[in-house]
């Protein structure tokens, strides 16, 4: 609890700072003095420890005239589904693919790599301790060596995970992932267990039966002893992180599914999304594309203690479908909520992008997105034959956004089912990102997995888009 703490107390202290950028600096720069040589700039795709999603540091915001170098598979950009990005303390860039893990160094050159078809990979990485870790589509989680891409460890869970886009996340030894992939669930087949595993070893430590399946598995770390996480349905767990017992469990709406995931504020808050009917109810009455809610099917964030009390609710006009990131946006005093919206697989419909007071959940600004121009994602289609002759699945099957990451200077970075990638801030705060002081992007040509973060380095960015690798430097 001490972490969470202190977060909160320079959350009190950067509202107290009549300087805009000061709270900025305080509260989400507060550790970067205390990093050493050897700690791992952005060991995950949602980031470091506390400050999960939320940089130490500050990237470019001209991201259109500031590519360095980018990546795509040599057999063509089309040949594998690259999924997350890790950085360690030299900068090097850790990719997770379909196809297997790849290491970089800061300018691009390949170190190594990690193959591992037939299995395939289907998460974001992780770096911890020497080691990267991953999940595989054959139910199997893996250990590979950050200096050389050799296997330390491989442990078989189940015979099979989802092809869902969840997180590899490491803490205090334990790696958690989801597994069993099954019906029932309101979507069908579902990874229906949370798994524990020790780091060094690969032992499994504990498993854990939600009461609904999970999707795009995100587990949170509040301390160094508890995970939180959500179900499909919205309900938000507390588990012991070395035993699985359950601590409390509160919210979601039975029957329903988001593509979302949850975050954790330093304000002590645990905020999860659901979408506000259950799937059968709206698949029966309201749908155009099968399986999925319509575009402006309402959801529902919800901010909640520690203690699995609720503090706030506000309803989203469109499904909240991805991880929000809680931080300190350029302009606004605070932290705010960083909220992705749309459904995604729809002609026609606009993603948007929504801030939130953490702390109230009163709207701050409003960026509305691109629109879907095709009958499916950019990219997707087009590459379909060639994932299929290489073994992989024929279709990213993205988000209608990339999870969002927080600059230390408040920049907002996300990438577009249409393919920009985007810095956003609301530079005279008036409530809507709109114009070239406020919004910078570069075309990918590719939609975004749900679990591609924008990774933050002093003065550079790494992401994945469906298919490459794009680093922009200062």
């Amino acid at each position: 609890m001490i972490p969470i703490l202190l977060l909160v107390i320079a959350a009190a202290s950067a509202e107290s700072c009549s300087d805009e950028g000061c709270g900025v600096n305080f509260l989400q720069s507060a550790t970067r003095l205390q990093r050493t040589d050897t700690e791992d700039v952005w060991p995950s795709a949602r980031g470091s420890w506390p400050f999960l999603a939320v940089g130490k540091d500050s990237g470019p915001f001209q991201v259109n005239s500031s590519l360095a170098w980018s990546w795509h598979h040599p057999e063509g950009r089309f040949h594998t589904l690259t999924w997350g990005t890790a950085l360690d303390h030299q900068l090097n860039v850790y990719l997770s693919a379909a196809d297997g893990l790849r290491k970089f160094d800061p300018d691009g050159k390949v170190l190594w790599e990690h193959k591992t078809l037939p299995a395939r990979l289907i998460n974001a990485p992780a770096i911890y301790k020497g080691a990267v870790y991953a999940t595989d589509t054959l139910g199997g989680v893996r250990a590979v060596d950050m200096a050389t891409g050799e296997r330390l460890w491989h442990t078989q869970m189940e015979p099979t995970v989802g092809e869902d886009n969840g997180f590899s996340m490491v803490h205090a030894g334990v790696v958690l992932t989801a597994a069993d992939w099954r019906p029932p669930s309101p979507q069908g087949e579902a990874n229906q267990k949370v798994r524990a595993l020790n780091a060094s070893t690969g032992q499994v430590l504990w498993t854990f039966t939600p009461d609904t399946a999970v999707w795009n598995f995100l587990p949170l770390f509040p301390d160094h002893e508890t995970v939180v996480f959500q179900d499909m349905s919205g309900r938000v767990y507390r588990l012991g992180l070395f035993d699985g017992r359950e601590i409390w469990k509160a919210g979601g709406l039975e029957g329903s599914w988001t593509d979302g995931s949850a975050a954790l504020g330093g304000n002590g808050l645990i905020y999860a999304v659901n979408n506000n009917k259950p799937l059968a109810e709206i698949k029966n009455l309201d749908a155009t594309v099968p399986g999925f809610p319509r575009d402006t099917n309402p959801g529902t964030l919800s901010a909640y203690d520690l203690d699995g009390n609720l503090k706030w609710q506000v309803t989203t006009p469109k499904p909240p479908n991805n991880a929000p990131a809680v931080g300190k946006i350029h302009g606004w005093d605070g932290l705010s909520v960083i909220m992705p919206i749309c459904q995604q697989a729809y002609q026609g419909a606009t993603c948007d992008v929504y801030a939130h007071d953490a702390d109230s959940g009163r709207l701050r600004w409003v960026f509305n997105g691109p629109t879907q121009k095709g009958l499916s994602q950019a990219g997707d289609l087009a590459g379909a034959l060639e994932r299929t002759l290489s073994g992989i699945r024929p279709a990213c099957l993205p988000n209608g956004w990339s999870a969002p990451a927080i600059g230390a200077d408040g920049t907002v970075y996300l990438g577009s089912e249409e393919g920009p990638f985007f810095a956003l801030r609301d530079a005279d705060r008036d409530g809507r990102v709109l114009g070239e002081q406020e919004v910078s992007y570069f075309q990918t040509g590719a939609a975004f997995s749900g679990s591609s973060s924008a990774a933050i380095a002093p003065g550079m960015v790494a992401v994945a888009s469906c298919d490459s690798l794009f680093v922009f430097k200062n």
